[in-house]
């Protein structure tokens, strides 16, 4: 059972308030009305250091003999002020929530929120009827200084969201696509070099084959390969994109598999909140314009593009005659790159919809949204 104490005065709406948001986390606390049970010196004193707060801060003047007793007058110390507060509990703002989380006076009675470590299990009105918590449990912000924002669709982002989430047991579906049709193409032994790694890793992979699949608008978007390549778009959480670098970009044949995955179906967009590993290989000398092109991409296509790439230089001296790449520091970056791809696609994947949930777009009819990302014009 967790552990919650607030120090209550059943006369106060806002203590009311704060011990019913309490209790609507599923805690039961233990209720201590310090009009009755004042707090020992000790104890002030140790929710006064755990509060970070002086004496003085926590005294209250509406309702108490603050006025009387001239306690604004800067002469009192603070163990005067402690001793204030024992002889009169009523001078003891409230209410005071102890949590494992922190210690907190809690006015407005929504501030117990940042310590209670269980999420809200519904929604929840002030007695005033001021809404704190909606439907799904999340917390309704409250917004006077933003009059252009519409507080139904405002959220605030919070890690409670994250750890409601389960945990997918199956294997990370990861999607490799590569950029040339030779027959030695290094882009697609280095892909199928990393396929080798992802699987020893535990992922379930598919490596995309380019041939055949024409050009973007020049076939129909029901052509085998393009249903083909939308269907495996649609069932991976994660990507690999590995392109030659010719004549200091990607390849067209890179290009084209991109611009072919549509960045909305409907209200669906097949590729947002995905996560993104992007290399190259180069004839010459070691180069980077193809993998921040790719970047650039994988931003556009909404994707969690990982901080860690390979560009693999000379690639033609990086192979042998069975097309296994050689040890090298470039091999060791090609492991580490999917390593790190494992690592933020089972970080990210039950999560995806939630780190990638935008205002503007829920206030976009899914009709709408779809007209705006397919631009039949361009």
């Amino acid at each position: 059972m967790t552990q919650v104490t607030i120090y209550h005065n059943p006369g106060c709406g806002t203590s009311r308030n704060t011990l019913a948001l309490i209790r609507n986390a599923g805690v039961e606390p233990t209720v201590i009305e310090y009009l009755k049970t004042p707090p020992t010196r000790e104890t002030l004193q140790s929710l006064l250091k755990q509060m970070q707060m002086t004496p003085r801060e926590l005294l209250r003047e509406k309702g108490t003999p603050y006025t009387e007793l001239k306690l604004g007058e800067p002469r009192w110390t603070d163990e005067q002020i402690i001793d204030f507060i024992l002889a009169h509990p009523i001078l003891m703002n409230r209410p005071v929530v102890v949590t494992p989380w922190g210690v907190k006076l809690c006015r407005p009675s929504e501030a117990v929120l940042d310590i209670l470590p269980l999420p809200q299990a519904g929604p929840f009105a002030k007695e005033d009827g001021e809404l704190v918590i909606d439907s799904e449990g999340r917390r309704v912000p409250t917004l006077p200084d933003l009059p252009n924002i519409d507080g139904a669709l405002f959220q605030v982002p919070g890690a409670e969201r994250l750890e409601r989430v389960g945990c997918s047991t199956h294997a990370p579906r990861i999607l490799l696509l590569y950029g040339s049709l030779r027959t030695r193409s290094f882009s697609k032994l280095l892909t199928l070099e990393a396929q080798r790694l992802l699987n020893a890793m535990g992922a379930e992979t598919r490596v995309y084959s380019p041939e055949g699949l024409p050009l973007p608008d020049g076939h129909p978007e029901d052509h085998p390969k393009v249903l083909e390549l939308r269907d495996l778009a649609a069932w991976s959480e994660g990507m690999v994109w590995t392109s030659p670098e010719r004549h200091g970009a990607m390849t067209g044949i890179m290009k084209a598999q991109i611009d072919w995955i549509p960045l909305s179906i409907g209200s669906v967009r097949p590729t947002q909140g995905k996560t993104l590993a992007v290399m190259e290989v180069s004839g010459g000398s070691q180069s980077f314009n193809a993998v921040n092109q790719l970047r650039i991409l994988g931003r556009w296509m909404r994707m969690i593009t990982i901080p860690n790439q390979s560009s693999v230089a000379k690639a033609f001296l990086e192979f042998d005659e069975a097309g296994r790449m050689k040890p090298s520091p470039y091999y060791e970056r090609v492991v580490d790159v999917m390593e790190e791809l494992m690592k933020f696609t089972l970080l990210t994947r039950d999560v995806a919809p939630y780190l990638v949930d935008r205002y503007s777009e829920r206030r976009e009819s899914a009709e709408a949204l779809s007209k705006r990302v397919n631009l039949k014009s361009i």
